[in-house]
This record gives C-alpha cells, sequence and structure tokens, in this order.
C-alpha cells in the first residue's frame, strides 16, 4: 500500500470514530450539564447511541452480503472474522455514551473515553487488515524445488559441470534482462542478454560476459535464492500496470537439487524478491533496466 493510502486510511479511522462518537457525545454532556432537561437528554442520548449501533451493524451486515456476492474472490474463513471484527465497532456510540454519563470523577471519564476511543481505532485497523485478506486482490510470489534433469532440459545451455547454475529472466514492460551465472571452483562467470522490444519485431540487444565477479555478492545471492520464503500481500485495490517480474532458477549440481522462484509484482509487493532482483541486476552496472521500478511509481 502507498504512504498516501495508509494516510487516507488512518485519516478515515479517525474520522468514522470522530462521526460515531461526536452526537453521543454532546448528548452525554448536555445530559450531566443540565439539571432541568438531565433525564430528556439521558434517555435521548440512550436511544440514539442504540439506533446508531444498530445502524452500523445493519449497514455492515448490507455492505459484507453486496461485497461477498460482487467480489472478486471472497476467502469465507476471513469474512467472519472481518464480520465479527466489524460488529464491535458498533459498541462506538454506546460505550462513547456510557462513559459519558457514567458517575466517575471528569478525570476518570476522560481517560476511559480515550481508551474507548484508541481501541476502536485498534479494532478499525483490525476490520480493515481483515478486509483486505477477505475481498483484496492476492499478489503471491511461489517458491518450488524441482529435480537438477528439469533445469537442463529447460536450459541447455547451462554448464553441467559447475559447481551451480542461476539462472534468472527479469522482465519490465518490453525490457527483459536474462543472467546466467556459472560458479566453479576457482571462478564465477556472468552471461547476461537485455533486450528492448521498439516496435514491428524489432528489438534493440546487449549482450554482456564477465568473469571478475565479486565471490562475496554471488554468495549472497546464492543463500538468498535458497532460503527465500514465499511472500504474500493483500491490497484492495488492483491497477492495470504492468509490473516487473522475474524468474529464477539455481541449480545446485553437488546436491543434485532446483529451487525456481518467480516474483511478480516487484515493484508494489515482497520486499525480499525486490531485494533479490537488485543484486542480480546490480552484477551489470550499465544495465537499463529497473527491475523495481513500473507504470504505477
Amino acid at each position: 500500500m502507498e504512504p498516501t493510502e495508509t494516510l487516507f486510511m488512518i485519516i478515515l479511522k479517525i474520522v468514522l470514530i470522530i462521526i460515531f462518537a461526536i452526537i453521543p457525545f454532546l448528548f452525554g454532556v448536555f445530559s450531566n450539564i443540565s439539571t432541568k432537561f438531565h433525564k430528556v437528554f439521558f434517555i435521548a442520548g440512550r436511544i440514539i447511541s442504540i439506533l446508531l449501533a444498530v445502524s452500523i451493524a445493519a449497514g455492515l451486515s448490507v455492505g459484507i452480503v453486496f461485497v461477498t456476492e460482487n467480489a472478486f474472490e471472497a476467502r469465507p474463513s476471513y469474512i467472519y472474522a472481518c464480520y465479527f471484527c466489524g460488529l464491535i465497532t458498533a459498541f462506538i456510540p454506546l460505550s462513547t455514551f456510557h462513559f459519558t454519563t457514567c458517575k466517575k470523577t471528569k478525570k476518570q471519564r476522560a481517560c476511559y473515553l480515550t481508551l474507548s476511543f484508541i481501541a476502536f481505532f485498534v479494532i478499525l485497523s483490525g476490520f480493515e487488515f481483515l478486509y483486505n485478506r477477505a475481498f483484496g486482490f492476492v499478489f503471491q510470489t511461489e517458491r518450488e524445488e524441482l529435480s537438477i534433469n528439469e533445469f537442463y532440459t529447460d536450459h541447455p545451455e547451462a554448464d553441467k559441470n559447475s559447481d551451480i547454475n542461476v539462472f534468472a529472466s527479469i522482465q519490465n514492460g518490453v525490457r527483459e534482462f536474462t543472467a546466467n551465472i556459472s560458479v566453479y571452483k576457482d571462478s564465477i562467470i556472468l552471461k547476461t542478454i537485455e533486450s528492448n522490444y521498439i516496435g514491428d519485431g524489432k528489438s534493440e540487444i546487449d549482450s554482456c560476459y564477465r568473469n571478475d565477479l565479486p565471490p562475496d555478492l554471488i554468495q549472497d545471492i546464492i543463500e538468498e535464492i535458497t532460503y527465500y520464503q514465499q511472500e504474500i500481500e493483500y491490497s484492495p485495490f488492483a491497477d492495470a500496470c504492468l509490473h516487473p517480474s522475474a524468474s529464477i532458477e539455481l541449480a545446485d549440481n553437488r546436491n543434485a537439487t532446483t529451487i525456481k522462484l518467480y516474483l511478480p509484482d516487484l515493484d508494489e509487493y515482497h520486499p525480499n524478491a525486490r531485494r533479490l532482483a537488485k543484486k542480480i541486476k546490480s552484477l551489470v552496472k550499465d544495465s537499463k533496466i529497473d527491475p523495481t521500478k513500473g507504470c504505477s511509481n
């Protein structure tokens, strides 16, 4: 989620608390300071608090049903948790009125009211968290282990005599970057091809060959691939932008194992995947492709 969206959601939660708390709060204040109409304000405040609570619960119920029927994908377990969490917010007007009119000192009432608002802010944050998971779009990376034969079937150009082979393909719009890293006992070789589609079936192609790669960085890349864990993010929004993505495979000839990673949406989500793609791209200093900035930035 972009920083501006996060700020907007914080402001929205505060506004919702104020909207549903201000009316019960005012009735509670008038009930406390009025001697002639104390009972009138007290009864009216209680009735209005209950009506506001019912309206929150009813509105939430209708909203959940509508969104469930029209959602791109709905996840039942999160829907129930989201609904339960949302129903708790129906107590905002009730708790506000109660703590404003309860028989406590002004300092105690103010303390309870403040704690109540903080609690409901946390509850609304939980509702937002669950709502995104119940109805939002899922952006997930993939990690799987394959046989060594599958790797060499897909990449016949890779050297079987090396200790480790890494094949990485990074796509960003019309640009594509492929890297082949072969790690031997006494050397490391990098071969890359970078293409840029310019139209009419034509592409600009640059190639690179290096045998002076920094061993520490290559070892770091290998470890990141080996221990990479799937990352998942949820968002209430999806855009039509073409996000950069990467496909990375590591073949360990010593252990006869292959790890394959599919890393989509690098510019919006998945910080570990984004870091890994940056490190692979950094092996070629004059590369024009940016694996973490797409059309949405």
